[in-house]
C-alpha cells in the first residue's frame, strides 16, 4: 500500500512538474518563445513623428485701397495638416479682413457670398499681425484674401504654413460666409 501512494505521489509530482515546465519564463513552449501565446501580454509603443512645419508661401500686397481686396495666388497641399496663415500691415488703426476658400473664387462670388471659406474672420485692427489658424485641412486647392476696410489704403505681409504630424488632425469646421461684406474691387498679391 505504502508503494502505491509513493508511486502515485511521484506520479503527481511529475504530472505538477511538466505542468510548471510550460507555463515558465524557460524555452518550453512559454511567452519568451511565443508571446503571442495564451496568457501572454504584447506591449507595443507607437511613436509619431515630430510635428513638421513647412512653409507653402510668403508675399506682399501694395496699394490696397479702402474696400479693396488682395488677391493671393492659389497653394496646395499635398497632405492633410494644420494650416496657419499670418498677415501683418503697415497701418494699426486699418482693419483688416483675412479669408481662405477652397478652390479659387471671382470677387463676385466673393461679393455673392457664395465662396466656400475655410476659414475668414472680421475686418479689426487687432491683433496685428493676424495668425488664423485650421486644423485638419485636407489635401487641395486654397487661395487667400485680404481685405482692407480702411482708413487708408494699406501693404501686407503674408506667410502660410502647414504642419503635419504623424497623426491626421481632425478636420476643422468650415467658415460662415456672413462675416464677408461686399468689397469694391481688388488688386493682385505677389
Amino acid at each position: 500500500m505504502n508503494a502505491i501512494r509513493k508511486t502515485l505521489a511521484l506520479a503527481a509530482g511529475v504530472a505538477f512538474a511538466l505542468t510548471l515546465g510550460g507555463c515558465g519564463s524557460g524555452d518550453g513552449g512559454g511567452c519568451s518563445s511565443n508571446p503571442t501565446g495564451p496568457g501572454c501580454t504584447v506591449t507595443t509603443t507607437t511613436t509619431l513623428p515630430p510635428p513638421v512645419r513647412t512653409i507653402l508661401k510668403s508675399g506682399s500686397c501694395t496699394d490696397i485701397e479702402v474696400n479693396f481686396l488682395c488677391f493671393f495666388e492659389s497653394f496646395t497641399t499635398s497632405q492633410r495638416g494644420d494650416l496657419d496663415v499670418t498677415v501683418d500691415w503697415t497701418y494699426p488703426e486699418d482693419a483688416i479682413q483675412v479669408m481662405v476658400s477652397t478652390g479659387t473664387c471671382t470677387l463676385e462670388q466673393i461679393n455673392g457670398r457664395t465662396c466656400s471659406f475655410i476659414t475668414s474672420d472680421t475686418a479689426a485692427t487687432t491683433p496685428k499681425p493676424r495668425v488664423l489658424k485650421v486644423t485638419g485641412v485636407a489635401p487641395g486647392t486654397y487661395q487667400l484674401y485680404v481685405g482692407n476696410r480702411g482708413p487708408k489704403t494699406e501693404s501686407v505681409s503674408i506667410q502660410i504654413g502647414l504642419t503635419t504630424v504623424g497623426a491626421a488632425s481632425s478636420p476643422g469646421a468650415v467658415a460662415s460666409r456672413e462675416s464677408v461684406h461686399p468689397y469694391a474691387s481688388q488688386v493682385t498679391g505677389h
